[in-house]
């Protein structure tokens, strides 16, 4: 599939995209509907968008870029005007998105959600611990230092938690292509944990036997740092992902 034909076929440069939220979060889309990036043109390295000047900076992606309604392929998300396209290369490059949606303190409850739509293959999604203090100059401040859970999104297969395989909704039961999905992780306090439940269009995310998937978290752990959220494809057993991103949302809810 030739991306972007108006551009003389030419992919993107490389670039991996670091994000941060300043403060509190209010349902933004960490994002911004991708507005900061202009369909078929590669983005700088370094760029700022939104009111909050939200810093990012670009390197690693091979294979896609941003979509809109106008463009080959078109973005498939309705309501939204850009979305992220990403695809396979020949030597299997590793695609990262990391984001740091709050900035210095975690929220006691709060939420991170993502929308997608898988062609083919599969790419994960890592949650961590970001123990260094916010330098935007420092892209080790985006990487989480300690991973506490990773999902597992495979075209055609239910989603998968570590060890926990199968993971379905009262709806939904494997990972179809070409279907869109959003999938949403909240948290909250549990005694003296910190309680993590999956939501996938908005239904509870259930474990083999249909218990909803929740994953307990040291409170001392969570309060370590700051939580970082990592999209990658590549480098795995399972194959590359052709898919779409759409909106990223992080908000602090009240308790």
């Amino acid at each position: 599939m030739n991306f972007f034909p108006t551009v003389s076929g030419r992919l993107l440069a490389p670039l991996l995209v670091f994000v941060l939220l300043g403060g509190s979060v209010r349902a933004a889309d960490v994002v911004d509907n991708w507005s900061f990036l202009d369909p078929g043109a590669p983005p700088p390295k370094t760029a700022t968008f939104g009111a909050l000047g939200i810093p990012l900076s670009f390197a690693g992606f091979r294979g896609g870029g941003v979509v809109d309604a106008h463009s080959s392929p078109a973005n498939p998300f309705p309501g939204t005007a850009r979305a992220l396209y990403v695809e396979p290369t020949p030597d299997n490059g590793q695609l990262r998105i990391r984001t740091r949606p709050f900035l210095t303190e975690n929220p006691a409850h709060g939420y991170y959600e993502f929308t997608f739509r898988i062609l083919e293959g599969s790419f994960y999604l890592s949650v961590g611990v970001i123990t260094l203090p916010w330098n935007p100059k420092d892209e080790l401040a985006y990487a989480e230092n300690e991973r506490l859970f990773a999902l597992n999104f495979n075209s055609g297969d239910p989603l998968a938690c570590g060890k926990l395989r199968a993971l379905v909704t009262e709806e939904t039961g494997a990972i179809a292509p070409e279907e869109n999905y959003t999938l949403r992780i909240e948290w909250k306090p549990a005694d003296n944990d910190v309680a993590f439940r999956f939501f996938l269009n908005g239904k509870p995310v259930l474990k083999p036997g249909g218990e909803p998937l929740s994953l307990p978290v040291d409170r001392k752990k969570f309060d370590e740092g700051v939580l970082g959220f990592l999209l990658s494809s590549g480098q795995t057993d399972l194959p590359c992902a052709k898919a779409f991103i759409g909106s990223l949302r992080a908000e602090a809810l009240a308790p």
